[in-house]
């Protein structure tokens, strides 16, 4: 559902919205604002303060004013009395936010705790994808796409080495791409200067060896 105006939530669950807003939403003229506001809040009859309404002081440009928190209920009856296109598309507004806050508070606690669970998991989700996309683009060499440093094979897999292991893996791939025929690639390091990186597949290979 499109936000047509900002609905401000109270800790006791009750929607209210800014009397202001809705009259400049209306489209009425910003220079009649307390007029109507006195005529169709503070002495409407049939409103009743800190009930439908509650009087709020604010500050707007730098000069004092008054605002009105007004109950969805009560907005729905103002945007009646303008008999405008415009009021009645509000006024459907305002009955679809109560409507679908009373079908949160009628859901029982069990399958909130599911809904807020499900969406934790799909933001990790989206978190990991976009881990894994910023980790291949770190370890990827910019010459080769299939080709890796050992530090960032090791990053792209999570895993943790340190220099002295870093520099045996990287010789005993320099080995086996000598004994296969394979090209090896050097990259700018600001570290080292120039690294080599290797294809997967040779790293794939001497990692596993590695670890087992």
């Amino acid at each position: 559902m499109k936000e047509l105006i900002e609905i401000h939530e109270h800790d006791d669950g009750r929607q209210a919205v800014s009397a202001r807003e809705l009259y400049f939403a209306l489209g009425y003229d910003k220079s009649q604002y307390s007029r109507w506001s006195k005529k169709n809040i503070i002495e409407n009859s049939f409103a009743v303060e800190n009930e439908d309404y509650q009087r709020v002081d604010i500050i707007v440009e730098g000069n004092p004013t008054v605002d009105f928190a007004l109950s969805l209920d009560f907005a729905k009856k103002l945007c009646m009395l303008s008999k405008t296109k415009i009021g009645e598309k509000y006024r459907d507004y305002f009955i679809a936010c109560e409507k679908k806050l009373k079908q949160v508070a009628t859901k029982e606690p069990e399958e909130l705790l599911l809904q807020s669970v499900q969406l934790m998991i799909e933001q990790k989700k989206r978190l990991q994808v976009v881990e894994n996309k910023v980790a291949l683009i770190e370890a990827k060499t910019i010459t080769r796409p299939e080709y890796f440093t050992i530090a960032g094979y090791a990053v792209l897999n999570k895993i943790k080495i340190g220099l002295q292991t870093a520099a045996k893996l990287g010789a005993k791939a320099a080995r086996i791409c000598k004994e296969r025929g394979f090209p090896m690639d050097e990259i700018p390091d600001p570290r080292f200067g120039k690294v080599k990186s290797y294809p997967e597949e040779v790293l794939h290979q001497i990692f596993h060896e590695a670890i087992l």
